[in-house]
C-alpha cells in the first residue's frame, strides 16, 4: 500500500473518484502479488492519513500557490477549463435593432490563477468550429481580435494550455479536436457524466458573468418566472458585436482586477504575473503562418479522394494544380473547413502540411456552410433529387435576393412610416425657419396672439 500512495497515487492527478480508484489499484497489486487485500475501511483511514501529511506539506509553501479545489494546478495553463452556455440576455440586428434571441457564450479559465484565457461568441449552437476559434483565442495573443472590436483593454493571457478539463458534449469528442490536440501536445480530461460540480471553476465564473449581465437591457434573468411581466424582448438593445465588447471589458477590467475569494484575496491579473514569472506557459510563435497552422489543425475535418475535375465536398467543387499529381496515384486526403467560408478548403495528404484548395470556379462567390445546407433543403424540398454546383449556387443567389428585397422593403416602409408622422417636407421646415429668422423681433407674433387652430403659412403638402 505504501508504495502505491507513494508512487502511483501522485501520478495520477485526475482522478474522479481517487478513493475507489486507489482501493481498486491496491487489489489488483495484491492478487498479482497472491497477498490477501487490505479492507476499503483501511485504504480509506491510510489515505486520509496521506492526504493530511499532503496538507502538511502544502502549509509551508507559500499560500497564494495552492490553488483551492480537486484539480491541482499550479501554474497558468497546465489546466484550462472549457464551457458554454446560452447568455442571459436577448440581442439585436445591426440593421434594424430586432431581437435576435440569446447569443452563445463560449469560455476558457485558468485554474491555477482563474484568469479567462478566452472567450467566444456567437449565435450559432457551439460545434467543432465553435472550439477551433476559441481556442485560437486562448493560444494566440489577443491584440489582434481586441483591435478588430475597437476595445482598449490590456489582456496579456495566453498560451498552450497542458490540459484541456472538458465536460461531454459532442463538440469536445470529435476528431477535430483530438487531432489538433494531439499534434500540440494538449491532454484531454472529461468531466464524470452528470456531475456539474466537476467543473466548478467555470461554472462558478458562468455564475459571476451573468450576474453582470442580468443588469444589461434586454436581460432575461436566471429564471423564466416573471418574463411574462416584463418581456425582455422590448428592452433589447445590444447587438450581438457590443455585447462581445461589454463582456470584453468586464472580464479584463473588471473581473482580471478584482479579489477572488479562491486566490485567498488575490486578483487573477496579479497571480498570472506571479505564477506566470516563475514558469512561463508555453507559447505559439507570434507569426501569421503559425497562427494559420494552428486554427486548420482544430477545424472539423473529413476524407475525401481526388476525382479528375478535382475535389467535390458539400456539392462544391474545389481545385489546385497538386491535385493532378494525387489523381495519378489515387491518393486519399485530409480536407478541413471553416464552416463559416467554405470559399477555400485546406488539403493534406499525412495530416501536417496542408495547401489551400479555392472553388473551382472564381466566379462564385464566398457562401457558409449554414447558407450551404439551407438552399440544399429548399432544393430537397421542391423535389429535386439531383444536386449539381450550379444549382445550389442559384437557390444560395436567390435566397439572398429575397433576403435583401426584404430588407429594402422594410426599410421603404420604415421610411413612410416616419413621413406619415411628420408630413411636412424638410425643405418646407426650412423655408419656415429662413422666413422666421428673417422676422424683427418686434413683429413677431407671441405666444399669445397665435391661432393654432390655422396654420401660419400654406406649404404645398405631398399627399400619399
Amino acid at each position: 500500500m505504501n508504495d502505491v500512495l507513494s508512487t502511483w497515487l501522485p501520478q495520477q492527478r485526475y482522478l474522479a473518484h481517487p478513493l475507489f480508484e486507489l482501493t481498486i489499484e491496491i487489489r489488483k497489486r495484491c492478487a498479482a502479488a497472491g497477498v490477501t487485500a487490505p479492507a476499503r475501511s483501511t485504504v480509506s483511514r491510510r489515505w486520509a492519513a496521506y492526504r493530511k501529511e499532503e496538507a502538511l506539506l502544502h502549509a509551508a509553501l507559500p499560500a497564494a500557490a495552492i490553488p483551492p479545489g480537486s484539480l491541482v494546478a499550479r501554474y497558468p495553463m497546465d489546466i484550462v477549463q472549457v464551457d458554454h452556455t446560452l447568455a442571459d440576455v436577448i440581442v439585436v440586428d445591426e440593421l434594424y435593432r430586432r431581437p435576435i434571441g440569446r447569443p452563445w457564450l463560449s469560455l476558457a479559465v485558468d485554474v491555477a490563477t482563474r484568469c479567462v484565457v478566452g472567450v467566444y461568441v456567437g449565435m450559432d449552437r457551439p460545434n467543432a468550429a465553435t472550439v477551433a476559434l476559441l481556442l485560437t483565442r486562448v493560444v494566440l495573443p489577443k491584440v489582434n481580435w481586441l483591435a478588430s472590436l475597437e476595445v482598449s483593454a490590456d489582456w496579456p493571457m495566453h498560451g498552450i494550455p497542458k490540459v484541456l478539463h472538458l465536460d461531454n458534449a459532442a463538440e469536445f469528442k470529435s476528431r477535430a479536436l483530438r487531432s489538433g490536440c494531439s499534434q500540440y501536445g494538449v491532454e484531454l480530461m472529461y468531466r464524470p457524466a452528470g456531475r456539474p460540480y466537476f467543473g466548478g471553476h467555470i461554472e462558478r465564473l458562468n455564475r459571476t458573468l451573468m450576474e453582470r449581465v442580468h443588469s444589461l437591457p434586454g436581460s432575461t434573468g436566471s429564471s423564466p418566472k416573471g418574463r411574462k411581466a416584463r418581456p425582455p424582448e422590448r428592452e433589447a438593445s445590444l447587438t450581438i458585436r457590443e455585447f462581445e465588447k461589454w463582456l470584453v471589458l468586464e472580464v479584463a477590467q473588471r473581473y482580471h482586477h478584482n479579489a477572488h475569494r479562491g486566490l485567498r484575496g488575490a486578483t487573477p491579473y496579479s497571480m498570472w504575473a506571479t505564477l506566470g514569472g516563475e514558469t512561463p506557459p508555453k507559447l505559439l510563435p507570434d507569426t501569421a503562418s503559425e497562427a494559420l497552422r494552428f486554427l486548420i489543425q482544430f477545424l472539423p475535418m473529413t476524407h475525401r479522394t481526388v476525382q479528375a475535375d478535382g475535389l467535390t465536398l458539400f456539392y462544391i467543387r474545389y481545385w489546385h494544380p497538386i491535385f493532378t499529381a494525387w489523381r495519378a496515384t489515387k491518393q486519399k486526403v485530409i480536407t478541413r473547413f471553416h464552416p463559416e467560408d467554405l470559399s477555400k478548403i485546406f488539403v493534406s495528404v499525412d495530416g501536417k502540411r496542408y495547401l489551400e484548395a479555392t472553388f473551382a470556379d472564381l466566379r462564385r462567390d464566398r457562401v457558409s456552410l449554414w447558407e450551404q445546407r439551407s438552399a440544399l433543403r429548399h432544393l430537397r424540398a421542391q423535389g429535386q433529387e439531383y444536386v449539381s454546383e450550379a444549382m445550389l449556387f442559384m437557390a444560395i443567389d436567390e435566397q439572398r435576393r429575397i433576403v435583401a428585397r426584404a430588407r429594402t422593403q422594410s426599410l421603404g416602409a420604415s421610411r413612410r412610416r416616419n413621413v406619415l408622422k411628420d408630413p411636412v417636407p424638410r425643405n418646407a421646415r426650412q423655408e419656415n425657419s429662413q422666413v422666421r429668422q428673417g422676422e424683427s423681433a418686434s413683429v413677431r407674433p407671441t405666444e399669445a396672439s397665435v391661432d393654432y387652430s390655422k396654420p401660419a403659412i400654406a406649404y404645398d403638402v405631398e399627399q400619399w
